[in-house]
């Protein structure tokens, strides 16, 4: 459905001034506001006609209308223009992230804490991980005869150890050995290919119990890629008026915990590059139906990368969410590029 001129026009005053007052809007307050060349009747009409689209909803209590999700998300997709930060902006930013050690993990937490202040709601971010966890490579110390200490490095550089309990005597050579033949072959590898590669040629003996012991660590490195994320301004959040009342209230608190957090990051919304908005009913998660998201990928393509945000009313102000979050996260990637290359 595309909107005539006139109603485009119309249903983007309504998002900017209920963003702007959460306060339903009148068709006589947006003639007045806005000094439109048309009377309140006229307006008053186009807002009935945008209401039987689906685009503005009218709440029980008061005579002025609201946007619907509907409405929200053909504003962000159709009418929005993005606001460039100013330069003051990006410097005070940059200014931070450069007064900070240079550290993932305080960058990670930064970007968070700059977010929420910015945009005075909740705000999240993700450590960098790369997004298929494989193996680089492994090895094995002997520790007795049928016991033996397994080693595996994966492309993102973490180290896990795991004992293993032979089915067959193997001294260290032996190990040595294999060690080096599964790196030739298996490096590189994922824990479903593992197993897809375990599936087609059926180990046995010792070389069966490291792999399968090595596509069990590589799971659980992948499992551990979805992390709890850092979370900032939750009080910024409950602060906002379609969260005074003590239900809502408890409901957004469950909500934004972080381990409910993590579960509904709308993952399959992201796209390298790009700013995901996702609105209302489109999450899946129903205590966040009320609310919106506005995430972004950082990271080098095809590198280690991670998700920062922030979530909000469906209120929330997307121009300015999305302008914060796409510099954040470019320059999220900025510095993960020189950290990486030092």
């Amino acid at each position: 459905m595309t909107l005539s001129e006139r109603r485009s026009r119309i249903l983007t005053f309504i998002v900017d001034d209920y963003v702007d007052s959460a306060t339903p809007v009148g068709s006589q307050a947006l003639v007045e506001r806005h000094a439109l060349s048309l009377s309140s009747a006229t307006v008053r009409n186009e807002m009935a006609a945008l209401e039987s689209e689906g685009m503005i909803t009218h709440p029980h209590t008061s005579a002025g209308r609201i946007p619907s999700h509907r409405g929200y998300r053909y504003y962000v997709s159709s009418l929005m223009r993005e606001p460039n930060l100013s330069p003051q902006e990006r410097l005070t930013i940059l200014h931070q992230f450069h007064q900070s050690a240079r550290e993932l993990e305080r960058w990670v937490g930064l970007a968070a804490s700059v977010l929420a202040n910015s945009m005075q709601t909740l705000a999240l971010a993700t450590q960098p991980r790369v997004r298929e966890v494989r193996l680089k490579q492994l090895q094995l110390v002997e520790l007795s005869e049928y016991r033996a200490l397994l080693v595996v490095v994966t492309n993102e550089a973490a180290v896990r150890q795991h004992t293993l309990d032979l089915p067959a005597p193997a001294n260290q050579d032996a190990l040595s050995r294999l060690a080096a033949q599964l790196n030739a072959s298996l490096g590189g590898l994922t824990a479903a290919e593992l197993a897809a590669r375990a599936d087609a040629e059926p180990l046995a003996g010792v070389e069966a119990v490291v792999v399968g012991s090595v596509a069990e660590i590589l799971l659980r490195e992948q499992d551990a890629m979805a992390e709890t994320p850092v979370v900032e301004g939750i009080r910024d959040l409950l602060r906002k008026p379609e969260f005074d009342e003590s239900d809502r209230m408890l409901d957004t608190l469950e909500a934004v915990d972080e381990r409910h957090l993590r579960r509904a990051i709308p993952l399959d919304a992201l796209e390298h590059g790009q700013v995901a908005i996702v609105i209302g009913d489109e999450n899946r998660e129903g205590p966040y139906q009320d609310m919106s998201f506005v995430l972004a990928h950082y990271g080098p393509p095809g590198g280690a990368g991670g998700i920062v945000g922030l979530l909000g009313p469906t209120r929330i102000a997307y121009g300015d969410a999305v302008a914060h979050v796409r510099y954040v996260s470019e320059l999220l990637t900025g510095l993960m590029s020189q950290f990486y290359e030092e």
